[in-house]
């Protein structure tokens, strides 16, 4: 463990890896913390590619373990369900110190490729997004005209669960002019999916949840065109939804400006309730943010700076208080680039006193950390 002063913001920062390849916490929606004050985290080292890490002692664990696909990790138990290798046979192994489980595989005539598993591990999610190979690729530069040539290319998709216990492939999701991503089991209710479309989050309702049984389809904010939902995640204990929301109505420069980190409105949290009603929404940020995450005890929120932004913000949140104002505590040295965000994936321990982050540091991604404090 190394650990400095950062200049621009006099926070101490740990750097808890130092791998040759380098390591990530994996996108900010994905659970990671592991019982015993752990939190996983990916890189390559001689017996896998599964680290723990102990933000409190700086201890690196590696785990004599190769995911060549996550699905889920349950942060009650520590069950990590994964594919071993590319293909439809799911594995369990029990964080931090169980061995690996084989759990079932999942037949071919069930459509489209292993996304998520439910919290109990009993149904599998498979996601089915149909578009033609020669389809123009994500544009990560600063040509309107390139992302919505990408954003109006020909697809669909359909939504898919396969009950291990009963054999049931049910179809939970259908479109006939987008395809589906962000798919995120809940992390308390078996039962529950969420997902988004792969939309300009202003031109029509971009999130969802569903019923594993393929009932109770439902909206999740009901948005009015050009309105702004997006970067969606779970609200610790599952009850509730987090995302970030931007006005666009009325805004001339939507189609010259479509990314939101560029829109001339302020972003502001927005917290909504599974029966898709806003309970929650902040005052103006003070700036914008790539991703905003929660601590598990719901009293800090993290913001991933953009453009103009180039740090990890800190804020306490409480319910009743509508301004969340950001502080910067580390800054973050990897580029920006448009409708990708820095890959920070920013998100905070499992007793909230650290916030953990990603950062480029001698030209590879590693874990950083620094204190939870006011």
């Amino acid at each position: 463990m190394q650990e400095w002063v950062d200049p621009h913001t006099g926070r101490a920062v740990r750097q808890l890896t130092d791998l040759p390849q380098g390591a990530t916490l994996g996108y900010f929606r994905l659970p990671r913390r592991v019982p015993g004050g752990f939190v996983l985290a990916w890189g390559r080292h001689s017996d896998g590619n599964v680290v723990l890490l102990d933000p409190d002692s700086g201890d690196v664990r590696p785990k004599k373990l190769f995911v060549a696909q996550f699905l889920k990790l349950n942060e009650e138990t520590g069950r990590l369900w994964f594919l071993p290798e590319l293909g439809r046979k799911v594995w369990a192994v029990d964080l931090p110190d169980g061995s690996p489980q084989p759990v079932g595989e999942v037949p071919q005539e069930a459509p489209g490729h292993l996304s998520d598993v439910t919290c109990d591990g009993r149904t599998v999610i498979l996601r089915q997004n149909i578009q033609e190979d020669a389809s123009p690729p994500v544009p990560t530069t600063r040509d309107a005209t390139a992302l919505w040539r990408f954003l109006a290319r020909p697809r669909h998709g359909r939504i898919w669960a396969y009950d291990f216990a009963s054999g049931a492939v049910t179809r939970l999701a259908e479109s006939i002019e987008f395809c589906f991503f962000h798919l995120d089991t809940s992390p308390t209710d078996p039962g529950l999916l969420r997902f988004a479309k792969d939309m300009l989050e202003g031109l029509g309702q971009r999130m969802w949840t569903v019923r594993v049984d393929g009932s109770e389809l439902r909206r999740i904010r009901h948005q009015e065109t050009f309105e702004v939902v997006t970067h969606e995640f779970w609200w610790p204990g599952g009850e509730h939804v987090g995302y970030t929301y931007q006005d666009r109505r009325g805004d001339p420069t939507l189609f010259e400006l479509p990314w939101c980190e560029r829109a001339p409105v302020p972003a502001r949290l927005g917290i909504a309730d599974l029966a898709g009603n806003e309970v929650f929404l902040s005052e103006p940020l003070n700036c914008y943010h790539t991703h905003i995450a929660a601590s598990p005890d719901g009293r800090w929120v993290c913001g991933e700076g953009t453009e103009g932004h180039r740090f990890v913000h800190l804020a306490p949140f409480a319910w009743g208080s509508p301004k969340v104002e950001f502080a910067p505590v580390a800054t973050v040295h990897t580029p920006h680039a448009p409708f990708r965000g820095q890959h920070v994936e920013a998100g905070f321990s499992a007793d909230s006193r650290w916030l953990l982050y990603n950062d480029t540091v001698d030209g590879r991604f590693q874990v950083c950390a620094v204190k939870v404090e006011a």
